[in-house]
């Protein structure tokens, strides 16, 4: 790692390049690697970039530190700098403490809670300090959970702990359009004021620990983010039937229950490929320990029987393409496990938190429904983990370090992806789980955090679903997985009434054909960390969107609507509503209401230009390649970059899959699309592939040729529908 040191009072700054456009800044004497890089969660440093007069140069970017406590970051883009002196920190401690409560929650109850915690309280200010930033009129994104209702961050003061249902996946990220993105590395409880307390001006508040921060810089947000996950990891990459429908079962059901609403299922054709089961699985509800058993009493699961019992319930729903998954809830010191691996003989009695889940695993459970209970609510702040380290600097911590043991312990099992996703999150969370905004519905309030998570490198996340509001309904089918959670009552697609149920049906199947096109997207954002839901100021310049939760992109070519009378379609191509068919300018606000039909619940729209992959829906998703994928083809000027790899392995991670380029435009009247070869190759790749176009079009053409030759084609429902393309130049002539 190229470094330099520059003197500053009794301390050094230390300025590191850390991989191309990434910059290191630390302020202290010993440097120690902090508990990132102590557990091997973040990426390791490369030898790049150079050392140049007091500062650092990693491609664009560049740090120059002063000894006065200044250190000055630029690029061809922008200019700014972090005041690292601490003057005035007692007023800023104050300020902080009044802003965040002292930087603790207030309590709420938990249902399930089978004893009370109590909540040792100390002082953890026990080495304040804090750092400035002049900001120049930039906006913010990120921070995680952050905003309820906005995505701009700038006017408020963010406490990053993590609190139930207030803020459970704080991420102490902030990049803007500028050109730059900051990240803190403290795991301690802490505070971040976005130019409230001074116009202009980010300040952040650390009780104890060392001031290290990393600067990205990128052209936009998306490469910012893309710098920013390969510092911190890549976003996981589910197992493609985890794309499809979870059914989170009633409380109270049994294994007869599970398997007459599994039939029910299958007999209503409705599309679903996991049911998951909440605390009454076990024999004792809400079991935080490592010594949990099934509760046979419902669930007839026995010692005696084989591994996976082939006339067992689990056996008997896999036979019909259902996973199943287990609720778990935990408070586990996961710090025990981290330290044996690095060689330290601690805590043997704590051991290895999946260690205990690989019987379950072994009776057939494909997944894990892991929920913090009080670990984000009420904390002994005088807790003192295995590691040595105290509650204060690890309560953020241990969420990373549970969705890294559950990813790591699921890998180790089979050797495949697995598939589990939790309520609490972290920095660096999101490469190794799969996520809920927790007990909090189906509303704004989930949409905007799904927003501000995708902003901060946590993007694959999901709500608890609202069956009973058709316009839920309809963002839910269109974030980055699904459940539908019916635990404390009946949410059932067929207790819901005829009307909802009719709703439900239409998103689960039309989820299910778009599957090819949100798998696709799922792979490009575990390459990149750009999220499937997409905050509009990602891919638009327009003021219009800049800090709208009420719309956003749905992989790159659909845009979603939800939760307001209106919907403003962006400047730079026309746009055509996917229900209707009709077209519409870009740059112009749309009333919503007369935008979709009774049985939708919102508006979609579609960029003119726009390439989408679709199949048949299946009742269930089996992973193959398969050989027939239609193309729904928008005209206009565009390119799109189809990814395809085996769906279940972890083979994604070496470059195993192929990639399929499809572009289309006109000329005149005429429309042109060329479809690329597959490149690349997974396991269980078909060695053809056959396409249907599905192009849409206002009248019926004269003729369609594949390469020089005619071709018969159908005109129907204002799509040309053409049969049989393998790859190469279809040209609709008028």
């Amino acid at each position: 790692m190229t470094s330099t040191l520059i003197e500053f009072k009794d301390k050094k700054i230390q300025l590191s390049v850390y991989s191309e456009n990434i910059v290191r800044i630390r302020v202290g004497k010993s440097f120690e690697p902090t508990l990132f890089e102590r557990y091997g969660v973040w990426k390791e440093a490369e030898n790049t970039g150079e050392i140049t007069k007091d500062g650092v140069k990693a491609g664009k970017l560049s740090a120059i530190a002063s000894s006065e406590g200044i250190v000055t970051i630029k690029s061809d883009k922008f200019e700014r700098s972090f005041n690292f002196n601490q003057n005035g920190v007692k007023n800023v401690k104050t300020y902080f403490n009044k802003e965040l409560r002292e930087l603790r929650p207030d309590r709420k109850h938990i249902i399930g809670d089978e004893e009370e915690w109590k909540q040792t309280l100390r002082d953890f200010h026990l080495n304040p300090k804090y750092v400035t930033f002049n900001a120049e009129n930039d906006r913010f994104y990120g921070l995680g959970e952050s905003n309820e209702d906005r995505l701009i961050l700038n006017g408020k003061t963010y406490m990053m702990r993590v609190v139930y249902q207030d803020c459970e996946i704080p991420v102490p990220f902030l990049m803007t359009k500028s050109g730059y993105g900051i990240l803190d590395a403290s795991t301690f409880w802490h505070g971040i004021d976005v130019c409230k307390r001074k116009q202009d001006e980010i300040c952040w508040y650390f009780p104890d620990g060392e001031l290290d921060f990393f600067v990205f810089a990128g052209n936009n947000l998306a490469e910012i983010e893309e710098r920013y996950t390969y510092l911190t990891g890549r976003p996981i990459l589910l197992p493609k039937w985890a794309y499809g429908l979870t059914f989170v079962e009633q409380d109270k059901a049994n294994q007869f229950n599970i398997m007459d609403d599994a039939a029910k299922f299958r007999e209503l054709k409705i599309p679903c490929d996991m049911i998951s089961l909440e605390p009454g699985w076990m024999s004792k509800r809400y079991d935080f320990s490592t010594e949990k058993k099934w509760n046979v009493e419902r669930f007839y699961i026995c010692d005696w029987m084989s591994k996976p019992y082939r006339s067992g319930f689990i056996s008997t729903l896999a036979r019909f393409g259902f996973k199943l998954q287990l609720w778990l809830c935990c408070k586990h010191d996961f710090t025990a496990n981290e330290e044996r691996k690095l060689g330290n003989d601690v805590a043997p009695e704590i051991p290895g938190w999946y260690e205990h889940l690989e019987r379950f695993r072994k009776d057939g459970a494909a997944s894990f429904k892991v929920d913090p209970c009080h670990v984000v609510d009420a904390v002994d702040e005088k807790r003192v983990y295995a590691n040595g380290k105290e509650e204060p600097e690890m309560h953020n911590m241990m969420q990373t370090l549970l969705v890294k043991e559950m990813y790591q312990g699921g890998v180790g099992y089979n050797g495949m992806r697995p598939m589990h996703h939790y309520c609490g999150g972290y920095t660096s969370a999101g490469a190794y789980s799969a996520f809920t905004t927790g007990d909090s519905g189906g509303r704004l309030k989930t949409l905007a955090w799904i927003l501000n998570c995708g902003l901060s490198g946590v993007p694959t996340i999901t709500c608890d679903m609202d069956i009973f509001a058709k316009h839920t309904i309809h963002y839910c089918f269109f974030t980055a997985w699904i459940q539908l959670n019916s635990w404390a009552g009946f949410c059932h697609p067929w207790w819901v009434g005829e009307d909802l149920q009719n709703t439900f049906t239409f998103y689960d199947k039309l989820r299910y054909r778009l599957l090819p096109y949100i798998y696709s997207s799922a792979i490009q954002t575990s390459m990149t960390g750009m999220p499937e839901c997409r905050a509009m100021p990602f891919m638009f310049d327009d003021e219009e969107v800049q800090d709208s939760v009420y719309e956003y992109m749905f992989g790159e070519n659909l845009l979603v609507g939800a939760f307001s009378d209106k919907i403003y379609l962006p400047k730079g191509s026309k746009w055509i509503n996917y229900w209707t068919k009709k077209e519409y300018k870009c740059g112009q606000y749309l009333d919503v209401n007369t935008q979709f039909s009774d049985l939708q619940g919102g508006v979609l729209f579609v960029k003119e230009g726009s390439i989408i992959p679709t199949e048949e829906p299946q009742i269930y998703t089996d992973c193959k390649d398969h050989k027939d994928i239609t193309l729904e083809v928008y005209p206009g000027n565009g390119t799109y970059t189809f990814y395809e790899d085996d769906g279940v392995s972890l083979d994604y991670k070496n470059g195993k899959r192929a990639e399929t380029v499809i572009s289309v435009h006109k000329e005149d009247e005429d429309v042109i699309v060329e479809v690329g070869k597959r490149k690349g190759s997974f396991d269980g790749m078909n060695k053809d592939r056959t396409y249907r176009l599905d192009i849409l079009s206002s009248k019926k053409p004269s003729s369609v040729l594949i390469g020089n030759k005619k071709v018969d084609f159908k005109y129907e429902n204002k799509f040309v529908k053409i049969n049989g393309v393998t790859s190469g130049k279809v040209v609709v002539k008028y």
